[in-house]
Order: C-alpha cells, then structure tokens, then sequence
C-alpha cells in the first residue's frame, strides 16, 4: 500500500490484501479520542474474570491482551502484505481468546471494526463479515452456547463495522474531492497561461511588425521628405504607447474595442506597407467572447500579410447565412505552402473554444484566404456590444 492510493499486494496476495488500502490511516489517526477509548473498554473483557481465576489463568489474559494491544496499533501502521497479515492474526488472536472468556465475545467486532476502515469495496467487507460469521456460529456451537450469541456478535459488527465503513468512505471522498480542486485549479492557471500566451504573441506581434515597417519607411523618408518622415516615426512610438496598453489588458483580460476600431487599425497598418484595404461588413450581433475571437483573428492575419504576403489589396468580409458567421480575411499575395505557427494555432484554438471552425486556403501567386465560421449566439442587448452597421469600401 502507498499512502493515499490503493495498492496491489505484492507477489500473491491474498483478495483481502488487494482490496486493503492505506488511504484512511490519517483518518484512522485522526480519531485519537475513539481509538483510545475503544483500546480502554476492550480491556474490561480481557481482565474482568481475572478475579476468579488463578495466576496462571490472569497471565494468559494478560498476555493475549498484549497481543491484541500491538496488533490494534500495527493494522493502521503497516502497509500492503504486513497489513494484510496483522489483520489475519488480529482475527485469530480473537478466535483463540474466546473459548477462554465465554462472555468477552464483543471482542469480535474490534478486528471487523478496524478492517472497516481499510477495506474500499463493500462486496469484500460482506464477504468478510460472512466468514468472519460463520467461524464465530460454528465456534458458539462447539463451546455450547446459544445461537443469541452469535446474533449479538452480527449486530454489533453491522453497528460499528458498517459506520466506520461510511465514515471512512467519507473521509476517502473528501480527499477525492480536495484533489479534483486541486486539479481543476492548476488546469485552470495552465489554460489562463495558454490565454495570456496567445494574446501577447498577437498583440505584440502585430504591433511590432507596424512599429518595424513605420521606422524602416521613416528611415528611407529621411532623405526625401522629413514631414513624412517625422509623421511616421511619431505614429510609430503612439503604435508602441498603445501596445503597452494592449498587453496590460491581455495580462488583467483582454476586451477588444469593436471590429470598426480593429479594421481602423488594419487599415493604417496595411497602408504604412502599401496594400489597400477594402471591407463589406454586414450588420451582425456578435458576442463578447465572438468578437474577441474576430478581433485577435483580423490582427493575426494582417500581421502575416504585411510580414510574408507581398500583397497590394486586402479584402475583409463580414456576413451571417442561417445559423453561421462567416468571417473573412483575403489578399492578393504570394500565397503558396503555408506553415502554422503560433500565431494561426492560437487563433484555431481560440476558434474552436467557440465552437467554431477555421479554413486557411492559398495559391500560388494567387493570394491567401482566411474563413472562420462561428455559431450565432442569442445574446441580450448589454451583452451584444458588438452590435453594429459594417459599410462595404467600393472594390
């Protein structure tokens, strides 16, 4: 047995062995008091006929009792096959004690008592209690003694047996209970990470690449026109101000401002590379967590088009059929074999958490196409700050 989890016994042990689990020893410890009282009222049936018996007879009390005193503590220190064993003699130890005190047979029910506290399954605690019984009735039987006495020695381990039994399937489904939170909480700080990842890698990456390609025109500006120099470089440390912003945001949870404010940003980040940005942007209600989604996706993919697409136009579309939203991202560019990095995982993972689907198509020489379909989500007016009337850019 290991702490805290069933364990198979070693080499071929017995059922009673695999079944036995060190699980409940700190619930076992943790009931001090109970232990401890149960050890003092045991001692009435070892020495209560001492007085009328001779010395001898008092010594062989004494020393079964020290026998069952070490077996009582050693069940719920040892583990797998040495536990097994004590159990064994715990049992034994009661039967041979028997014959010798007739009226002590409430000793039965300390060993099925203890084992309670191990034992996971119940069919196997039952199966135990029916061996246990039949020794107990066919003993009653050889000693003389009426069948009542066996009827006491059932009921009693139905009491105590059974509630330690519950008690320790109790303390057993708390812990379980403790490690799926514990569990669910490291999830749950694994998947915030993974968010905050994927956030910053676009936000930064978008960005960096506007503030890049600002300061490359800004430098070869400098020797023909200073004005649009200096404009560019100013654009570019207020694109450098607002990334900041946007990554205390993504840190605390980001929000986008709205599609209008993201196509706006696109549409300076793609003109400072030379491509024309045209749009047709149905009216859709979409969700907070939909237009983040959108948002995140649209900066990803012009990011990928101002670094790799050598394009010149760049068309976004926006429109609801039957059920579905269907968002979309084109370009003249090179197109070709297109590789997934972190970036295009992170929006697929974003996409798919909505329940949603992402197709990234492209031909050679024959630009590049980015399609997410999302569900229509019935959302409430202050849910829906998303709401709005997308104007088409003539082509």
């Amino acid at each position: 047995m290991s702490e805290g989890k069933p364990h198979a016994p070693e080499g071929n042990g017995t059922e009673l062995g695999h079944y036995i689990t060190d699980s409940k020893r700190k619930f076992v410890r943790g009931r001090s008091v109970v232990r401890w009282a149960a050890l003092l009222y045991s001692a009435y049936f070892f020495f209560m006929p001492a007085y009328r018996h001779s010395f001898a007879v008092w010594m062989e009390f004494a020393a079964f009792y020290a026998a069952f005193v070490l077996v009582y503590f050693l069940v719920t220190e040892l583990t797998g096959r040495g536990q097994t064993l004590a159990f064994v003699c715990f049992f034994l130890i009661v039967f041979i004690y028997y014959p010798l005190n007739q009226q002590a047979f409430v000793v039965f029910v300390y060993p099925f008592a203890a084992l309670c506290l191990f034992l996971n399954r119940l069919r196997t605690l039952l199966l135990v209690l029916i061996v246990m019984m039949a020794g107990v009735v066919m003993e009653t039987r050889h000693l003389g003694l009426p069948f009542a006495t066996a009827e006491n020695v059932l009921l009693y381990c139905v009491i105590f047996g059974l509630s330690n039994f519950a008690f320790a399937q109790q303390a057993r489904t708390n812990s379980l209970l403790e490690r799926a939170n514990s569990e669910i909480e490291r999830l749950s700080q694994e998947a915030e990470r993974e968010r905050i990842a994927r956030d910053l890698h676009d936000l930064l990456g978008h960005t960096l690449t506007v503030i890049t390609v600002k300061l490359d025109l800004a430098r070869r500006l400098l020797s023909r026109d200073l004005d649009r120099a200096r404009n560019e470089i100013v654009e570019a440390e207020h694109t450098a101000r607002n990334a900041l912003a946007e990554v205390r945001e993504a840190v605390s949870g980001y929000r986008a401002e709205g599609l209008d404010a993201e196509v706006s940003r696109a549409r300076q980040s793609l003109l400072g590379a030379d491509v024309k940005l045209t749009t047709a942007l149905a009216p859709v209600s979409l969700s907070t967590s939909q237009l983040n989604v959108l948002c995140l996706a649209l900066r990803e993919a012009v990011t990928n088009i101002v670094r790799h697409a050598h394009a010149t136009t760049c068309h976004v579309t926006l429109l609801s059929e039957k059920a579905t939203i269907h968002f979309t991202v084109e370009d003249n560019g090179l197109g070709g074999q297109i590789c997934e990095g972190n970036g295009l995982r992170g929006m697929r993972e974003r996409v798919e958490s909505m329940t949603g689907a992402m197709k990234l198509t492209a031909s050679a020489n024959e630009g590049t196409s980015l399609e997410i379909i999302l569900p229509v989500e019935s959302v409430s007016e202050e849910q829906s700050d998303s709401r709005f009337v997308g104007k088409a850019d003539p082509l």
